[in-house]
């Protein structure tokens, strides 16, 4: 990643951060399983059920007696069989790299080469672990003793205290070159058993960030309590190790396992040796001790009962509880509002050195200090916060440029550079671009690698969701060029190829899977790829809209066909998809990317008199709403744990009034989710196997428009936890932008606008070794487009009552004086408007853009500067929703005064034959 890190403390050099050496160096002895344990003994409160092994000295349960779920949050040998080998890796084991003496090289230690000098006893309250002697196994524990005590402390017993003593027990000192252990949670996917993923196993987040770091984890299903771990005084976290595939019996398994996670005190050796997969995030360290010195480490395991409890339960440990508005990813063109708090006080707040930062204090308020930060360096940044004598949290951010920029700059390349011009069946097909090469991945000039029929076949994600953002775009920002690409695509790929299938004369706007090479009719005539249809369906919507929009703009086909064209398409995804394929009857069962769009095109269909059509569509997702609301969790796909499903799933709950869905997918969606501030976490969704692979892919800003959406129809407007959930929505919303190019993924000149697939934070080879990754970043743009089409969707500026920083406008400036309120639109669109402050009251705006919007704290006086989008005369539509019932007198200079009546819910009118730009609408209450 290439930050440079903070400055370092003394005595700690920079680090380079790695993923698993320990696992993959000290692995030696893989023996057969052990025996089943005599016995385990037990601590147990209110709050906790520990069981530790007395064998292994393993933590073989972690559970909470009041979790109505009773998931234990820890895997052992009943659950994970394979895993019960001589050299373990249980919650407790431990690994260590240590250097005696004048020996110029270092021996790897652990502890579950150590039976023979382990012994486990219990106290009244404690259990203990130690490892005194010398093991007989050469990488067994030798030359120090090791104590491990786990206690419980606190109110009522509600903490579960782990303590690490090290003592060198030797004549000559010892350095500790690398001090780390396992957290062997249960994050093993229970194979297709929704049910099982969602109530019994875990999912991990975790902040590597010195002093200041946290983990915690909760279930797929949202559901609390989450089980937050913290270091205590004088322990800090600096590294995290993976084990990759191949790399043992821990390694990575796909698609249910992402790997063994183990995280380090002490990192000198292992962030070396896993230097060619991973990056400089923080400083290395090592420990050394005298002949006879010991040092005591510790970690204090406690439960959150939500998000807002989350941030109390880490103030509370002595870290520090930090809140970044509008995310992790800040456009240059806004201050990020940071708020930090700790209980040893901060002491300074300060950016990284050589990028320009600006921190300026705010003061305080509701308990923390609050600071301003600009980042106009675009990449990452580094916010170090000081608390405390001499403890710190490194807080990473990431800078882009103004979101309308990379918008227009992303469209713009699309239709310039990804779309192919050629004589073969490919033609009009927007295919990828890879920024390793700096040129388009045709069928014809291929790099290698993958399955070519997917990576240049112009179909799936890859291809089809290029023209479904382009052509979203162009519904609020229309240029010709962009429209005429499209319109190129439709005729020349779609209908000339994809989907060039006809029976009895008649096209049946089936769609192939991809290009296969074949000019003409294609080898492949699969068309069970249920993926494809909607994306396909959604770009001929959104030609509907723009045609229907603006008169002006020249088409290739009328309003009324572009919309008939993705009824077509969405019949055929539900009536002429084979029943044997290998997605089965997918168009019924899973959550497709995309599916938000139904309302939306129902109601089309309706106004535009295509009433059977609308008829016939609705029963088609009737039955898709039984069969998903007949399952406890719907949200499977091709992965064992997928976030796809929540958009779908959302969608025909709010259709349909199944609110108790509406609420499962929204707290699904949120658990999978960072809160973390770290800008490839924060925002961003956990899929397919974990937080280690696919960050800041298009679920991030899917799963904003949905999460969104649902604070916008079910949430309330006040309190922590609606802070909390506004704040990771808005910053998923903002993040995902960053796949964007500006300069900051590939300097080259001729990728600004490209994209980048997905942001790899784990670094080193990914699962796709044929892609070319490029500082973490993947180098080709792969499914990105489909995150961005998302991303328009969900653009709005939203103000909120902040319960930390108060009033405050994500995606706009905002500022209230006099009783009024003015709204500056910065979130990249500008046609949506929400004051959650006032009741959810809602601007949108369609056929136009604003500048400007002043609105009275009472919402009787609304004045909003308009801005024409074409060339020609201009007809807004405007809709407000929760302006207070009365009559409006609504004005705009050169237009006739009307009047409008509003019942307090929603009302919608039209402004007719404006021309030029900078227009006041006025709406004053009479």
């Amino acid at each position: 990643m290439g930050l440079g890190g903070p400055p370092a403390r003394t005595g700690r050099p920079q680090l380079v951060v790695s993923v698993v050496v320990s696992i993959a160096a000290t692995l030696i002895v893989v023996a057969p399983a052990q025996p089943a344990a005599a016995a385990t003994l037990s601590l147990s409160s209110g709050s906790f059920n520990v069981q530790v092994e007395s064998t292994t000295g393993g933590v073989y349960q972690l559970s909470n007696p009041s979790d109505p779920f009773r998931t234990n949050y820890v895997i052992n040998p009943t659950s994970r069989p394979a895993f019960n080998i001589n050299d373990s890796r249980w919650l407790g084991d431990m690994v260590f790299s240590a250097r005696k003496g004048a020996a110029t090289t270092s021996t790897s230690m652990n502890t579950a080469l150590s039976d023979d000098i382990r012994t486990v006893t219990s106290g009244t309250n404690n259990i203990t672990v130690a490892y005194s002697g010398t093991a007989a196994h050469t990488n067994g524990i030798n030359g120090f003793g090791l104590t491990e005590s786990y206690s419980l402390g606190g109110t009522s017993n509600s903490q579960l205290n782990w303590t690490i003593r090290i003592r060198n027990t030797s004549t000559t000192p010892i350095e500790f070159r690398d001090i780390g252990f396992p957290l062997l949670m249960d994050g093993y996917w229970k194979s297709n058993d929704q049910t099982a993923i969602y109530e019994q196993n875990v999912g991990r987040h975790s902040f590597v960030a010195d002093d200041g770091s946290y983990i915690y984890w909760q279930r797929p299903n949202g559901i609390g309590p989450f089980l937050v771990m913290t270091p205590q005084d004088g322990t800090s976290l600096e590294f995290k190790d993976k084990a990759r595939a191949g790399e043992g019996p821990f390694g990575e398994s796909d698609p249910a396992w992402e790997g063994l996670v183990e995280y380090f005190i002490h990192s000198k050796d292992i962030s070396v040796a896993r230097s060619t997969k991973s990056a400089a995030y923080l400083p290395s360290t090592s420990l050394t001790l005298a002949a006879g010195a010991e040092k005591t480490y510790g970690f204090t395991f406690q439960w959150a009962s939500n998000y807002a409890d989350l941030q109390n339960v880490l103030y509370n440990a002595g870290v520090v509880d930090a809140v970044s508005l509008p995310g992790m990813v800040v456009p240059t063109d806004t201050k990020a509002r940071l708020a930090v708090r700790a209980r040893a006080g901060i002491t300074s707040v300060v950016g990284q050195p050589g990028k320009n930062i600006t921190v300026t204090p705010r003061g305080t308020m509701n308990g923390y200090s609050i600071y301003d930060v600009t980042l106009p360096t675009l990449g990452a940044n580094d916010v170090i916060v000081n608390y405390g004598a001499s403890r710190q949290s490194v807080l990473q951010y990431y800078a882009i440029q103004p979101v309308e920029a990379l918008i227009a700059s992303r469209s713009n390349f699309i239709t310039t550079k990804q779309q192919a011009r050629t004589t073969r069946g490919y033609n009009g097909a927007f295919l990828q671009w890879s920024m390793s090469t700096h040129k388009l991945i045709t069928w014809d000039d291929y790099p290698g690698g993958g399955w070519k029929e997917w990576m240049a076949g112009g179909s799936d994600d890859l291809g089809l969701a290029p023209a479904a953002f382009v052509s979203e775009k162009n519904v609020t920002a229309p240029i010709q060029s962009q429209v005429s690409a499209v319109d190129y695509y439709i005729t020349n790929f779609l209908h000339g190829y994809l989907q060039s299938k006809t029976a009895n004369g008649q096209r049946t706007y089936e769609v192939y899977r991809w290009y296969d090479g074949q000019d003409g009719t294609p080898r492949d005539q699969g068309v069970w790829r249920v993926y494809n249809y909607v994306h396909i369906a959604n770009t001929y919507y959104n030609m509907y809209r723009v045609a229907k929009s603006y008169p002006t703009m020249r088409t290739t086909f009328t309003a009324a066909q572009y919309l008939d064209m993705s009824y077509r398409t969405l019949e055929a995804m539900f009536t002429k998809i084979p029943a044997n394929n290998p997605l089965g009857d997918s168009a019924n069962t899973h959550g497709l990317m995309g599916e938000s769009t139904y309302p939306e095109i129902l109601a089309a269909l309706r106004t535009e008199g295509q009433t059977a059509s609308a008829t016939r569509l609705e029963s088609f997702i009737r039955v898709k709403r039984d069969r998903m609301f007949a399952q406890a969790y719907p949200f499977a796909s091709e992965m064992s744990i997928d976030t796809t499903g929540f958009e779908t799933t959302y969608t025909l709950a709010k259709m349909y009034g199944n609110t108790a869905m509406a609420n499962k997918a929204m707290s699904a969606s949120m658990a999978s989710r960072g809160t973390q501030p770290l800008w490839y976490f924060y925002g961003s969704d956990n899929r397919h196997m974990g937080e280690s692979w696919w960050n800041l892919g298009y679920e991030t800003q899917l799963g904003a428009w949905q999460q969104q959406d649902y604070m916008l129809t079910y949430g309330g407007t006040s309190g922590p936890e609606f802070s909390q959930v506004m704040r990771v929505t808005n910053g998923a919303y903002v993040a995902g932008w960053a796949n964007i190019n500006s300069g900051q993924i590939s300097s080259n000149s001729a990728d600004i606008g490209a994209a980048s697939w997905q942001y790899q934070s784990e670094k080193g080879t990914s699962e796709y070794s044929h892609i070319p990754n490029l500082n973490g970043w993947w180098a080709w743009s792969g499914e990105a487009d489909l995150g961005f089409w998302g991303g328009i969707r969900t653009a709005s500026v939203n103000i909120v009552n902040d319960s930390i920083v108060g009033l405050y406008g994500y995606g706009g400036d905002v500022a209230l004086a006099n009783g009024y309120y003015t709204v500056t639109p910065k979130d990249g669109v500008r046609s949506r408007l929400t004051m959650y402050n006032k009741n959810k009251f809602t601007v949108e705006i369609q056929k136009a853009r604003y500048t400007r919007a002043v609105v009275a704290d009472s919402l009787t006086d609304i004045r909003i500067t308009l801005q024409n989008v074409t060339a020609s005369t201009y007809a807004p539509r405007i809709t407000f929703r929760n302006l207070p019932t009365g009559t409006y007198q609504v004005s705009v200079p050169g237009a006739a005064t009307r009047q409008l009546t509003t019942n307090g819910s929603s009302v919608t009118f039209d402004l007719t034959s404006l021309t030029g730009t900078g227009q006041v609408l006025s709406v004053v209450k009479i």
